[in-house]
């Protein structure tokens, strides 16, 4: 049996940490752990080894999960140990390094207060996740956008994070109508969106125009594209969290409020009279958000959609130096026609005669989102446990006024229970491990004239664990084995599946600023959206795995280089290859009379490498990055089925597959008030199916027996007229390019401050294709097509008080 690239990345990458593991250089070393001051261990903590004589940093190390660091390579001598952490008063040991020896340092921190900007603060949290994945996880490929960036680069009409998403590397846009957005080959559904750490399911409003995130409340967002650990599970193509920080740090009741063009919005924060023993605050936010023109043009015309978003965040401290975190969002569109007064449905005469009566339908169309969860961190002498339960749902329905029997529903619901734990088992090794049980129910309905077109629902059960051990054999290595079990069990059918994982990163030089890593995975999903991605707005309809409907697992090997300049450059390269199984779509030959063929199963593959150089610090920062993508997807014919020396399968790029995309993003700091952002995006034309005829349906001859065409053929005006297709996604769009910009000045007064912005999309009105028409009616065929976006100009203002 020929082996798979996925074994043989697996049996290298092993062979790799087993047979390179470098020895330890000579010279001393310092290892130790930092902790609170009820002997929590502190994560995200900046250890320096400064010599005692003076001078600079000789080696530094950020703290992991554990706590534990370690500094190795020193010169013999004394030295101070000295550990930082945001939020903390810096703590110091000195201690005696000799050569081919470890000495210990047990640094505790207290907590304090501090006062700093805002953009310093969400910015520095933004850098150091990055730098603290970097120094103490192996394989993950971690991007984070903090809330200042968020505002600074161009949206539609306000600051929006998946539109951001689209600027990191790896990730690919296809239409400007959508925020939705696909990972290295990967489709939509397979993108598990969080709030806090708790799923979303379709975190867009208008069918993905924009998100339902208010980015006053965010404070940051990471998306992880590849190489992610054994404790992720549950999408197979990329993790994307969004995170919000409730409270004020004492510093009373804060707000933020907004006017765009889409909506109005505000954001309230501050703290609870809740403090532990350890002096640590309770805190809360609330957001709210609104569209506002149906109520501004109710006087001069009907405007039948508004959208609506609540969020709500609670902290609290616990004894012994726990956390209780609890969200809550609920968000609702709603397109309602129902007292729209069309013709033909009222009394006047005039409106009985008006044949345009029959071609308005009153519809009421909701749609939206639910999450409550909380969050229970808890430090346990040695162990770390984190244990989250939450509820999310996303439902659509759509009902005509005028035909009371007819409606269309959709839902998907979930509850989860999981729980995580971690704790050192040595200066070098680390264990993280935990369980989780995921409950997901759906329910999709067609429904007209008292027949039932579609009826599915299903309720399933999930049950999952992992352990993920972290080494460091040398000073220089870092590698991370781990392992994740998933039984699904639905409609009586019960699938386990193991998906192993194994990521190695090594140091290169002295300091912990460069490093080659490479990982290996294998990742699986229960859950399918049914959306139709070449369509540029749609809404998700989801469903569950069962014995019909396949489990996706995908096999994925990354490797990769990245390195820091001090704390200003960044550039990172890697390279990734992915396999897909369990991929569905629509059967369009399906037979209403045989269940369980609603849908047919393929598979997939992309393969691709990534760019990245980001600068985080002066008047002009930003980053850009360079994708390269190579994505295509293999499916039965149905067409096809029952011919002879026919191909039975077709092989396709998505419509994702962009060979080329380059963004730069650049935000400059014109004054102590005033920011300018820009974005450059171009990437190479998606594919699409070009229909090469169109043809005239012929009619059964009754009684002469055989076909005729329609007659009067030349009268007729209505001809049974079918398109012929190509091939599949065989042609291209042309190239997409398009620049925004965004200017915004920002006024100080005694009660806060006054932000007015200008944004301009498409500054130079590129004519970006969204779709083409072909008319075979004309002689010769003619082409014509609909655009993306003209140049968009919009304004807003924001306030802080």
């Amino acid at each position: 049996m020929r082996p798979s690239p996925y074994r043989i990345a697996v049996l290298l990458l092993s062979a790799l940490v087993l047979a390179c593991a470098p020895a330890w250089a000579q010279g001393g070393t310092v290892a130790g752990r930092v902790t609170g001051p009820g002997g929590q261990p502190i994560a995200g903590a900046r250890v320096a080894a400064i010599p005692a004589a003076g001078g600079s940093a000789r080696r530094t190390a950020v703290t992991g999960e554990g706590g534990a660091f370690r500094l190795a390579n020193l010169p013999a001598g004394a030295y101070r140990v000295r550990a930082q952490r945001l939020g903390y008063a810096a703590a110091e040991q000195t201690v005696t390094v000799a050569a081919g020896a470890e000495a210990r340092a047990e640094l505790v921190l207290a907590e304090e207060s501090f006062t700093l900007e805002a953009i310093e603060a969400r910015a520095g949290a933004g850098e150091q996740r990055e730098r603290t994945r970097f120094e103490t996880e192996a394989g993950v490929t971690s991007r984070v956008i903090t809330g200042q960036e968020l505002k600074v680069i161009p949206g539609l009409g306000e600051a929006d994070i998946m539109r951001a998403v689209e600027v990191l590397p790896g990730v690919v846009s296809t239409s400007d109508f959508s925020s939705a957005f696909n990972v290295r080959g990967g489709s939509a559904d397979q993108n598990l969106v969080l709030l806090d750490g708790f799923p979303i399911f379709n975190p867009f409003h208008l069918g993905g125009l924009f998100s339902v995130f208010n980015g006053d409340v965010i404070a940051r967002a990471e998306l992880l594209a590849g190489g992610f650990g054994a404790e992720y599970g549950g999408r197979v193509s990329s993790v994307l969290n969004v995170e919000t920080e409730p409270g004020t740090q004492g510093k009373g009741i804060r707000g933020a409020a907004g006017v765009s063009i889409l909506a109005t919005r505000l954001a309230l924060r501050g703290d609870l009279p809740v403090r532990d023993s350890l002096g640590r605050r309770g805190g809360w936010l609330v957001s709210a958000r609104r569209s506002y023109f149906d109520a501004l043009l109710a006087s001069v015309v009907d405007f039948p959609y508004h959208l609506t978003d609540l969020q709500l965040g609670v902290s609290l401290p616990l004894p012994r130096g726990g956390t209780l975190r609890l969200t809550g969002y609920g968000g609702q569109d709603v397109l309602d026609l129902s007292d729209f007064e069309a013709p033909g449905f009222g009394d006047d005469e005039e409106a009985e005669e008006d044949d345009s009566a029959d071609d308005i339908l009153r519809i009421r169309w909701n749609w939206g989102n639910q999450v409550a969860g909380a969050h229970w961190s808890q430090p346990l002498g040695r162990w770390t446990s984190d244990t989250r339960v939450g509820f999310s749902r996303y439902a659509e329905a759509l009902t005509f006024v005028d035909f009371g029997d007819t409606r269309f529903e959709s839902a998907i619901s979930q509850w989860q229970l999981r729980s995580d734990f971690g704790r050192p088992l040595g200066t070098r090794l680390a264990l993280r491990t935990g369980v989780e049980a995921t409950l997901p129910a759906y329910r999709n309905l067609g429904e007209a004239g008292g027949t039932v077109f579609f009826e599915g629902r299903r309720r399933g059960t999930l049950a999952s664990g992992y352990g993920q051990l972290r080494w460091e054999p040398s000073p220089l290595w870092i590698v991370e084995p781990g392992l994740r079990a998933d039984v699904w069990t639905a409609g009586g059918h019960t699938r386990p599946l193991v998906s192993p994982r194994l990521a190695a990163k090594r140091f290169l030089g002295t300091g912990r600023d460069a490093a080659v890593k490479a990982s290996v995975g294998r990742y699986t999903q229960f859950l399918h959206s049914l959306r139709d991605e070449n369509l540029p707005v749609s809404n998700d309809t989801w469903i569950t795995a069962d014995r019909d409907v396949p489990a996706v697992v995908s096999d994925q090997v990354q490797a990769g280089f990245e390195k820091f300049w001090g704390d200003r450059w960044y550039v990172s390269a890697e390279a990734y290859a992915r396999r897909f199984r369990g991929l569905t779509e629509l059967n369009v030959a399906d037979d209403p009379n045989r269940p369980g063929d609603d849908l047919i199963e393929g598979k997939g593959r992309s393969f691709g490498f990534d760019l990245l150089l980001k600068r985080s610090a002066g008047r002009l920062t930003g980053w850009t990055t360079l994708s390269l993508l190579r994505a295509t997807r293999t499916f039965p014919d149905p067409t096809a089925a029952g011919l002879e020396d026919v191909p039975q399968t077709v092989t396709f790029p998505p419509i994702f597959d962009r060979r080329v995309d380059l963004d730069v993003v650049a935000q400059y700091r014109l004054g102590r008030r005033t920011d300018l952002g820009a974005r450059f995006n171009f990437g190479s034309g998606v594919p699409y199916s070009r229909p090469v005829a169109q043809i005239i349906g012929f009619q059964t001859d009754l009684v002469g027996g055989g076909y005729r065409l329609p007659r009067p053929f030349t009268e007729d005006p209505e001809l049974p007229v079918y398109v012929v297709p190509g091939r599949r996604n065989q042609e291209r769009y042309p190239a997409y390019h398009r620049l925004d910009v965004t200017l915004r000045r920002r006024y100080e007064r005694a009660w806060g401050t006054l932000t007015p912005y200008v944004q301009v999309l498409n500054t130079y009105n590129r004519r970006n294709v969204l779709f083409y028409f072909y008319n075979y009616s004309d002689t010769p065929a003619t082409r014509s097509g609909i655009s993306m976006f003209p140049v968009l100009p919009t304004v807003g203002v924001e306030a802080t008080f």
